[in-house]
């Protein structure tokens, strides 16, 4: 039945314990845009979920998407509805309805927009059924409906005391619906009835734990209503001690030892309590409940084990022995940690690196298609999917640029078209793989038609530029237009935006000088620029965002390679390694970059190579690498910035927007 949001205003509010408010009374309802057919369904019917789209504001979609709520057993539970239009702006779902099916509650959404059914919901009540006025109550209420799957739109939000008249309905009508429902009650008697409600809550947690058998959820809901006396520290202590004795593999056991052993500071000792706790608490038997004792330290313990044997043994067993049984997150970590880091720092083979990819990113495939225990009842099988795939998008891309190197094209195409829709056009990496991918299928016009779309939002690279301009000049256009060209492309609100951005950001602020050694050979003094536009970025080769913001300069030093007066340095500090000079010297000669780079001084305060840096980190209040900086003709310093955005073209961009202001500014 449609549930009407019109609730009297005035009721008694009774305890918990003695449930007698008497119930509103309502029934069903013709709505003329959501129904329910069978009209008093129950749990095993396929019944027939009807939307009327033409009466909102999904109306004239070409297709439409639902995701159906299901609360059963006290639980809810998420599926994706498969909605086939039955005729103009009507749609329809067949779903078949789980044993203790209480409550239904759908959604509907159509390309960004959804329609939660606003102050009444797309709500249906399972006539008589256990839950179905607690899921009512609570599902509506912001301040207790953790558990509940999804935000509803605002207008449907009802305040504590109607959420505890709901409950008391519940219990009056079925007893035994008061052992699953406790907690919520609870929670809501203390937030409405005035005074002390420590007896109460201690009266109901008593009568709880005398039931014969608790499940893993009402063990967690006793844990969760001690949390509302924390005051009560003989109490809860003894309740503990109560189910702990009673439940000794059971869920406070458990969450004390994850606890336990997560605490443990020595390597062998945490090793062991690791071992004794996951024979002790098996994964499976747990599958049902989320505490937060878990999501704090559940993860963290296990990869605290596998870095363990990493760091101290060099002994990656535990985690490939161990993958097909590990959490999405911890597998997301093994990505970043054990492929992603190794293959921006250059630390480690490109073929050892596959080696881990091929292990790693087949379970993280795996696991889109397993909603973890933490979203279960919260996102449909669709949602979680999508949510995955943009965790693991990074890591994906890695994988796709090491199959490049290697020259798996076909494997590669596969990971950059499953990450499409998440990094396409938003991230220069991304788009410059997908690019190479276009030419080598030998899609040039698409791919030309790619690299202009990246242009609007200034996401490119001196790669995607060079296919753009080969196509450019196949198509008969003179060299000399080329730039103009893409400057066209970039024309747009975003782009104009981020240049006035870059302008809000000019300073005006004294700078000391130095006097460093050059890969140039002798020395470059800064007060010897005067009259010049000096960009500097501080940089070094063990900084992974400083070594990829490297071809934004590049395009920025070349667009300037024929001004004598924009010099561009790239001050190499905090170096740690005796023969930095070499490599650095090395990485330029391969990257084939043409900079003067300047060497930072020992620091007589640390002994290290980043006098500098150190100088200029106190002085302008920044900290890390990459960090560039403008000064103008008259050694001030005018603009800096810290990291890198991860576009070229924006970088190159960046730079030639304060240089252009300084070279047109009027000067006093």
């Amino acid at each position: 039945m449609r549930i009407s949001n019109r609730i009297k205003n005035h009721f008694s509010i009774v305890l918990l314990v003695l449930l007698n408010f008497s119930t509103v009374l309502f029934g069903q309802s013709e709505d003329p845009i959501f129904s329910i057919m069978p009209k008093y369904p129950k749990a095993g019917d396929r019944v027939t979920i009807n939307y009327n789209a033409s009466l909102t504001q999904l109306k004239e979609q070409d297709s439409l998407s639902g995701i159906l709520y299901t609360y059963a057993d006290f639980k809810w539970n998420v599926k994706d509805l498969n909605l086939k239009e039955s005729s103009e702006n009507n749609w329809q779902a067949q779903v078949v309805l789980e044993p203790g099916i209480a409550l239904i509650n759908c959604v509907f959404f159509a390309h960004g927009t959804v329609d939660r059914g606003g102050a009444n919901t797309y709500t249906w009540m399972i006539s008589k059924a256990p839950g179905s006025y607690s899921g009512w109550g609570i599902m509506r209420n912001p301040n207790i409906n953790k558990d509940f799957p999804q935000q509803l739109d605002s207008v449907s939000y009802i305040k504590d005391p109607v959420s505890l008249m709901w409950i008391n309905n519940e219990v009056r009508d079925n007893p035994l619906s008061r052992e699953h429902i406790f907690y919520p009650g609870l929670r809501l008697l203390q937030r409405t009835k005035s005074g002390d409600q420590t007896k109460r809550i201690k009266d109901e947690v008593r009568y709880i734990l005398s039931l014969d058998s608790l499940n893993n959820n009402q063990q967690y809901d006793i844990q969760r209503s001690l949390d509302l006396i924390t005051n009560e520290r003989v109490f809860t202590d003894s309740v503990g001690q109560v189910l702990v004795s009673r439940y000794p593999d059971g869920v406070l056991a458990r969450d004390r030892a994850i606890r336990s052993a997560y605490g443990e500071k020595e390597a062998e000792k945490r090793i062991k309590a690791f071992n004794v706790f996951r024979k002790q608490f098996p994964e499976q038997k747990f599958i049902d409940v989320y505490t937060d004792t878990e999501s704090l330290y559940a993860d963290k313990l296990y990869r605290s084990i596998a870095y363990t044997y990493i760091v101290r043994d060099k002994d990656y067993n535990f985690v490939f022995e161990n993958l097909n049984n590990t959490s999405f997150t911890n597998l997301i970590d093994y990505a970043w940690h054990l492929v992603t880091i190794p293959y921006n720092n250059e630390s480690m083979p490109v073929d050892s690196l596959k080696l881990f990819a091929d292990r790693i990113f087949p379970e993280v495939e795996h696991h889109e298609n397993q909603v973890p225990k933490a979203y279960r009842g919260k996102l449909s099988p669709n949602e979680w999917k999508k949510q995955a795939i943009s965790s693991a998008s990074s890591g994906y891309l890695t994988y796709a640029k090491i199959l490049h190197e290697l020259k798996e094209y076909e494997k590669e195409s596969y990971y950059l078209n499953k990450i499409e829709d998440e990094l396409k056009y938003e991230n220069t990496e991304y788009n410059e793989f997908y690019t190479l991918n276009l030419k080598r299928q030998n899609k040039i016009k698409e791919a030309a038609d790619f690299i202009a779309a990246c242009l609007k939002v200034n996401n490119t690279s001196p790669v995607m530029l060079d296919v753009l301009k080969t196509e450019f000049l196949k198509a008969g256009n003179a060299a000399s237009d080329f730039d103009a060209y893409v400057e066209s492309l970039k024309e747009g609100t975003q782009n104009k935006e981020e240049l006035k951005r870059v302008l809000s950001e000019l300073v005006k602020k004294p700078i000391e000088g130095f006097s460093l050694e050059s890969s140039y050979g002798g020395t470059v003094n800064l007060k010897d620029q005067l009259g010049k536009i000096v960009v500097i970025d501080m940089w070094a080769t063990w900084c992974a965002p400083c070594k990829k913001a490297m071809p934004g300069m590049k395009m920025a030093v070349e667009y300037y390679e024929d001004d004598s007066g924009v010099k561009f340095y790239f001050l190499d500090t905090q170096e740690y390694m005796k023969d930095y000079k070499t490599k650095t010297a090395v990485f330029l000669a391969e990257k084939d970059y043409p900079f003067e780079v300047l060497y930072d001084a020992v620091n007589p305060e640390t002994g290290k190579p980043d006098a500098v840096y150190s100088k200029y980190a106190e002085a302008f209040k920044f900290s890390g690498i990459p960090q560039k900086m403008i000064i103008d003709q008259d050694g001030y310093l005018r603009w800096r910035s810290t990291g890198y955005s991860g576009s070229p073209s924006a970088l190159a961009d960046e730079i030639k927007t304060i240089v252009e202001f300084l070279k047109s500014e009027p000067k006093s």
